[in-house]
């Protein structure tokens, strides 16, 4: 087959790695008819992978640098990432906008070039969290705002960042989650001696969760059952606490989804948390868990341990599929609440609601639009208000 459209996708991470390239993956399997090559940045090459690996990621000190030559701040060079853009040739460059992705995507502006970019994970909420590249949010505000605005189309991974970016920037872009074809046929008989709560991937504040745990202990005391906690995957976070209810947690190191999905379908009660303060709000209003994806697909209660104004709390609670818990509520009040909670029975039909428009075939028909530069506004779009 002869393609008319070639693009290069960038990203700064491995293809194998992490939410971000489960999402992207996940759209790749639907883009019919364009030919996609696949550029990335990470320690090491990916085993077996049929993507490109442009090198090892920048240091700070190199990425810091390129942000102060294209803002003028500070002395800097924009050479390390010149060398990347000139390693790819393509019609569209689809760049993820994540540290280094940032970079790329403004020298491929300033170049002329056609690019459409995704935004994962909002730069301003991240940098905000890092000790790191906390002082240097002034050289992101002179960059950021700027590439969104040079951008031929733009996808991000949330309602929320959606309306945020078009309230705030004034610019047009449209939400992008994972895509998910259809929810498996899974049958699990829980086991009613044990309350089993599971959860996948990364906790982002332990004390939280701590509480949680020592709620869930005392409601499995009064109804006589074993507390069990599965864990999926690694997450210092977690660790800490496991380390002090050794008995309890079962820890299943990193599985794949196929075998995560019927472990997780088996529990009680799935754990989500987003953390509260002012240094996450950005975060937890545009982000969105990627183990969401996953814990629908296993049709179990979530538990959203999380301030209401998050995108977490949104997804929950718009479509019925668990109970949401502010994360600063204390044991006594989430214990009070588990009674109802392990008594309820979510209909099929609202996990699949929540399937079918957050992560049907509709929003990759709208990417695939965006990428061939047609309308891509005309596609139905879906809220928290809605």
């Amino acid at each position: 087959m002869e393609f008319s459209l070639r693009i290069a996708l960038f990203t700064p991470f491995s293809p194998e790695i992490g939410g971000g390239s489960v999402q992207l993956r996940s759209h790749l399997e639907q883009l019919k008819g364009l030919e996609v090559r696949w550029y990335y940045l990470s320690e090491n090459p990916a085993p077996g992978s049929r993507s490109h690996w442009l090198g090892e990621p920048l240091t700070p000190k190199q990425f810091l640098s390129d942000l102060a030559a294209r803002t003028g701040f500070l002395p800097g060079s924009k050479a390390p990432i010149k060398g990347l853009v000139e390693q790819m040739d393509a019609d569209l460059y689809w760049v993820i906008g994540h540290y280094e992705g940032i970079s790329v995507a403004a020298e491929l502006c300033d170049q002329g070039k056609r690019v459409h970019l995704t935004v994962h994970d909002d730069p301003f909420g991240t940098w905000i969290r890092s000790e790191r590249y906390r002082a240097f949010r002034p050289l992101l505000l002179k960059t950021f705002p700027k590439l969104l605005r040079s951008a031929a189309s733009i996808d991000v991974t949330s309602w929320g960042m959606r309306n945020l970016y078009r309230q705030k920037y004034g610019v047009k872009c449209f939400a992008l989650y994972r895509h998910i074809a259809e929810l498996p046929m899974l049958e699990v008989t829980l086991d009613r001696s044990q309350l089993i709560i599971g959860h996948i991937g990364t906790l982002y504040q332990a004390e939280p969760f701590r509480r949680f745990v020592s709620a869930c202990k005392k409601k499995a005391w009064q109804k006589k059952r074993r507390l069990r906690i599965i864990r999926v995957g690694a997450s210092s976070e977690m660790d800490a606490v496991a380390a002090q209810h050794p008995e309890i947690f079962e820890s299943y190191g990193d599985l794949s989804e196929a075998d995560a999905i019927p472990l997780l379908a088996s529990c009680d009660i799935l754990y989500s948390m987003y953390p509260t303060g002012k240094k996450y709000e950005v975060f937890r209003r545009t982000s969105l868990p990627i183990k969401v994806s996953t814990y629908l697909q296993a049709q179990r209660p979530i538990l959203a341990h999380a301030p209401g104004d998050s995108t977490l709390a949104c997804v929950v609670g718009k479509y019925q599929i668990g109970q949401v818990r502010d994360s600063g509520d204390n044991e006594h009040e989430i214990a009070r609440d588990l009674d109802g909670f392990l008594e309820t029975s979510i209909p099929h039909a609202n996990y699949e609601r929540a399937r079918h428009e957050l992560m049907g075939s509709t929003q990759v028909q709208q990417l695939g639009a965006a990428l061939r530069g047609e309308d891509w506004a005309h596609f139905p779009e879906f809220d928290c208000r809605d």
